[in-house]
């Protein structure tokens, strides 16, 4: 009986180990069934949901991912179509534009550089219909033949041997005996803003995608003409018999002429895409017309100074006066233009939102704008240039948001 009952504990020892071993066993399996269930329900959220690189709520929306990394192989598969986006976009583009002469200039086929800014900003429905917002302005530019005018009262320091000492010895070259003396080529400055309606056609058999456009555009150029002349004299003493020189003068005239062109355009035209991998290339075209208001305001400064005769070096003149003349105060004027606005350009998909982007831009108006006019041109029945062209190619690259 006790060997019995001895074999029945031995038994039951075996089969409570063998069940024991059994579950464990079978719950390594479980944990590893769910640890690879999650680990590739992870990579298809990584795959269809983007990526989450933080925990905020926000992060979690994919309109707020900018920086997210670009999945090549989603790119690949989604059809040109779905690689348009929607919702809202923003550009920015540095500008190294030319402006081109005044008809005034003879060397008037030269173009000449400067710096501006362009924002284009809007939205795109999921209706394919939207907006499109662009301002640009352009300082400049500021491009004048200049030099300095050696003054009455100016000297430059000679030894005993009567030569001109060197530069090391100059010591009296300072602002008040020098005149500025300046001719201006070409300065202005340029402004636009505009507002378009979209609408985004479907997509051509190779993937290019044309959105027609129409709006109205504002846009101003102002032009500045500079002319400074500088003329020395003397004064005489009708007094005594004969007459004696008892004076030298000088003097100097500043004319400037302003002149604004304010136009009022409408426009049409239309925006070809197409995307290559991480590339998005575009071409946009609008021709415009309209309205050109013209303004112009002119001013001339009278500097003369009088010194004792001879003019002493270093020494103040006897009598400087500034006189502001009244005889040129403006004049106005109306007229049209016609031009096109041209852009050619490639953006690289930097992240999932972001592209940086470079081009080539052309902006030209055909015929009614006034500039590059000086007093003497524009004023006492002178003839009016102010129905001239204004050609402006620029150079850009800049970065998009969502474009």
């Amino acid at each position: 009986m006790r060997s019995t009952g001895y074999s029945d504990r031995i038994v039951k020892s075996l089969s409570g180990t063998v069940e024991e071993i059994t579950m464990s066993v079978l719950q390594s399996t479980i944990r590893l069934f769910v640890l690879t269930a999650m680990a590739v329900a992870g990579q298809v959220g990584l795959s269809f949901e983007g990526y989450h690189p933080f925990s905020e709520p926000m992060a979690f929306d994919p309109d707020w991912q900018f920086f997210a990394p670009v999945q090549l192989q989603d790119l690949q598969d989604l059809t040109a179509r779905q690689r348009a986006n929607t919702g809202y976009f923003l550009t920015y583009d540095r500008l190294s534009i030319g402006v081109n002469r005044s008809e005034t200039e003879s060397a008037n086929n030269r173009i000449d550089f400067t710096w501006g800014n362009r924002f284009d900003f809007g939205w795109m429905s999921s209706q394919e219909s939207g907006w499109l917002f662009s301002a640009m302005n352009v300082s400049g530019p500021n491009v004048y033949n200049q030099y300095d005018q050696q003054r009455l009262n100016q000297f430059l320091p000679v030894n005993a041997a009567n030569a001109i000492l060197p530069p090391a010895f100059q010591n009296d070259f300072d602002n008040e005996r020098f005149y500025k003396i300046q001719d201006s080529l070409n300065v202005g400055s340029f402004a636009s803003f505009e507002a378009n309606k979209t609408w985004r056609m479907e997509p051509y058999r190779y993937g290019g995608i044309l959105e027609p456009m129409v709006g109205l555009r504002y846009a101003f150029f102002g032009d500045t003409a500079a002319n400074d002349t500088y003329t020395r004299g003397f004064g005489l003493n009708l007094g005594v018999v004969p007459p004696t020189i008892n004076a030298e003068t000088e003097t100097l005239l500043r004319d400037r002429v302003f002149t604004d062109n304010s136009m009022i355009l409408g426009q049409a035209g239309f925006r070809y895409t197409k995307f290559i991998n991480r590339w998005t290339l575009s071409n946009d075209f609008k021709f415009m017309a309209g309205h050109v208001y013209q303004s112009q305001q002119t001013s001339r400064l009278t500097t003369r100074s009088t010194y004792a005769n001879p003019a002493a070096v270093q020494t103040p003149s006897v009598t400087e006066n500034d006189t502001r003349g009244t005889t040129y105060a403006g004049a106005k004027g109306e007229g049209s233009t016609v031009g096109f606005d041209l852009k050619v350009e490639g953006a690289y998909k930097a992240s999932k939102y972001i592209d940086l982007r470079g081009g080539f831009a052309l902006l030209y108006f055909g015929r009614g704008i006034w500039r590059g006019q000086t007093i003497t041109e524009s004023g006492n029945g002178g003839a009016r240039l102010d129905d001239q062209n204004l050609i402006m190619p620029a150079f850009t690259f800049g970065v998009a948001l969502n474009r």
